[in-house]
């Protein structure tokens, strides 16, 4: 009798997090109206790598209702560009602004259209 108790109580719990889970998704969102997430570390900061994986890990920037990608501005004589770079290939919503890249902040794509050469 006290098994049926106990997994009735932890299905309850599932449940009940399931929905919250549904909801929270429904309400919060991915979309492009949503804020934007820049993270601005000070140079040689040795945990950058772990921060940015956690980040992703625990799903931040959907859970925060942003874009759904994480920005990040280094200095450019930053050790950790190396670092930044490799993860910006193994996340494809990392994105790592220079100065010659704050379109992509706008538009969320890889190449903006002057990039491209459409607009002039």
């Amino acid at each position: 009798m006290a098994v049926y108790i106990v997994l009735s109580v932890l299905a309850i719990y599932g449940l009940i997090s399931l929905v919250n889970d549904i909801i929270t998704r429904i309400k919060v969102g991915c979309n492009s109206l949503g804020g934007k997430l820049c993270l601005y570390p000070y140079p040689g900061d040795e945990g950058l790598e772990g921060k940015i994986r956690s980040f992703f890990l625990n799903e931040v920037t959907e859970k925060l209702g942003t874009d759904g990608f994480l920005y990040i501005k280094l200095k450019e004589n930053d050790p950790n560009r190396a670092i930044v770079e490799k993860l910006c290939m193994e996340y494809p919503r990392l994105v790592l602004i220079d100065d010659n890249n704050w379109d992509r902040m706008r538009y969320n794509k890889e190449e903006t259209a002057e990039e491209k050469g459409i607009l002039q």
